[in-house]
């Protein structure tokens, strides 16, 4: 198997937070091994929006709509986080589970 590919923009987005260093940890960093994988499931619900927000505020401009309701900018996103509203919440939780599943590939390809 090998390492899943990530784009360029992408690799600006930070894949883990080490709480401890107060570290946000890039792909590039992981796949050189000079990280080590922090679990999304270890950070405590602050440091978790801490990463999550970083995430969106590294990722290009982009709109994010629910089924109804008004688009939502790269800006509201991070203010729905920020507030704990629903969008954000639920954009967490996306953003919790791709990081989990993106960060268990690259584990079981590095080795």
């Amino acid at each position: 198997m090998s390492l899943p590919s990530i784009d360029e923009s992408n690799r600006k987005r930070p894949l883990c937070y080490d709480p401890k260093r107060k570290k946000f940890i890039l792909y590039d960093d992981i796949i050189s091994k000079k990280e080590e994988i922090i679990p999304v499931e270890s950070l405590s619900d602050p440091d978790l929006k801490k990463l999550i927000i970083e995430r969106q505020l590294t990722a290009p401009d982009y709109k994010a709509q629910a089924i109804s309701g008004p688009p939502f900018s790269k800006k509201d996103v991070i203010k729905a986080i920020e507030q704990d509203d629903p969008f954000g919440k639920i954009t967490l939780e996306a953003e919790k589970s791709y990081l989990r599943d993106f960060l268990d590939e690259i584990r079981r390809n590095l080795k």
